[in-house]
């Protein structure tokens, strides 16, 4: 992978892990989550629009609406589990379990090579995932494995609305757009009123952290459009370090066995991606 291509995702990671510790430190990340969505469907398509972005091709088009679909589930059971679990956990559940469902679709589907290196990795994340689910089970952590199975679907799209000619500027604008809507609609009538209450009261936090995920979404598939999907999304999950690195400075305090599962998801991905 080019230097180039691997500081876009770390930046990329860096920012993701941002925004969803501002949204973890919400008193109210379930009703956050609907107006945090909207402001980064907005900052997404102000990127668009300052790009000149191209409407993609109509096989480009579908893959895109999959992955919004897909997005608007991840949005939902994220903020879900992180009113229900820490943010250290959930982060490595979803990043870790999302890579598991990638790398298998990249390898048999879109011709990524499988060698030893990322055998032993794959493993690692395994051990990883094991710990946390051993530390922590409970709703928070079930729900998280459910958002992991969002993320490894939307980004398995994202590189399908790549490779069909969609650009990054067009997958991530259009995809965060529909899911945004489809939160807001499926919200329901007093869920919608309280998240436009929240979004008032945090309104800084919205803001900042719909513009940090807008501009990580399109980093991470700038990277895309350069590299496989499995590599970019293991290299993305560099975002691990970062949030454990947040949760400490939020006041969580893991325990060994939650240190141990994230260093090892950690070390799976660092070989996944070589």
């Amino acid at each position: 992978m080019a230097l180039g291509v691997a500081l876009l995702v770390i930046v990329s990671a860096m920012m993701h892990a941002s925004w969803n510790a501002m949204l973890k430190r919400s008193r109210d990340p379930e009703h956050l989550v609907v107006s945090m969505s909207a402001a980064c469907a907005i900052s997404s398509c102000a990127l668009a629009l300052a790009l000149h972005t191209r409407w993609p091709p109509r096989m480009a088009l579908l893959w895109i609406v999959g992955s919004g679909l897909l997005e608007a589930g991840y949005f939902l059971t994220l903020a879900r589990a992180l009113s229900l679990a820490p943010l250290g956990a959930v982060y490595t559940v979803v990043r870790g379990g999302a890579l598991l469902i990638v790398w298998p679709v990249s390898i048999l589907l879109l011709h990524e090579e499988l060698t030893p290196l990322r055998g032993i990795g794959t493993a690692l994340v395994l051990g990883g995932l094991a710990t946390q689910y051993a530390k922590a089970m409970g709703r928070g952590i079930a729900i998280a494995a459910v958002c992991a199975c969002f993320v490894g679907g939307y980004h398995l799209c994202y590189k399908l609305a790549l490779s069909n000619g969609g650009s990054a500027e067009a997958v991530s604008s259009i995809s965060i757009s529909l899911a945004s809507v489809l939160v807001f609609a499926t919200a329901g009538r007093e869920k919608r009123t309280k998240a436009i209450t929240v979004a008032r009261v945090e309104l800084v936090r919205t803001l900042v952290g719909g513009a940090l995920g807008a501009v990580g979404f399109l980093l991470f598939l700038a990277g895309m459009e350069r590299a496989g999907a499995g590599t970019v999304t293991t290299l993305r999950n560099t975002s691990i370090l970062f949030a454990q690195i947040l949760a400490f400075l939020l006041g969580e305090r893991p325990k060994r066995l939650g240190i141990l599962g994230a260093v090892l998801v950690f070390a799976g991905a660092a070989l996944l991606a070589r």
